[in-house]
């Protein structure tokens, strides 16, 4: 499971230093973002609501591919409802959401599969076929 500081490390090595320069030596959510980003506000405010969405306590916590898409979603939301969401700063959001769609896996994914067979059935299957014979 991907925990809120390395989504952020991955989104820095995926999108790159310019859009999202982290501080690796941060040590809360605030801090994460380097005051050097290209949307210091937009992308501050990513942060905090990803950490707040997935109910983190540390930014070491694991986070969860939808709490973190509708932190995103918010943003959008509320920057396009008061005008401050330019097509620059829209694609940077979009580009952030097809990001973490790849790198966070969704909860059932996560969940081990139920074989089609368990030792169980598969024995009792063989103990039918000695039974009939």
């Amino acid at each position: 499971m991907l925990s809120y500081r390395s989504l952020f490390i991955e989104l820095e090595r995926v999108l790159g230093r310019v859009l999202l320069p982290i501080d690796r030596d941060a040590t809360d959510p605030t801090r994460l973002i380097s005051s050097n980003a290209a949307f210091v506000e937009l992308t501050r405010s990513v942060a905090e609501n990803v950490y707040q969405r997935n109910r983190c306590r540390s930014i070491h916590d694991p986070v969860d591919l939808f709490p973190t898409l509708d932190a995103l979603g918010q943003i959008k939301r509320e920057r396009r409802s008061s005008d401050a969401l330019d097509v620059v700063a829209a694609d940077f959001l979009e580009r952030l959401g097809a990001t973490v769609i790849r790198l966070i896996p969704k909860a059932e994914d996560r969940r081990p599969k139920t074989p089609l067979t368990t030792p169980a059935t598969t024995l009792s299957a063989r103990q039918r076929k000695v039974n009939q014979a």
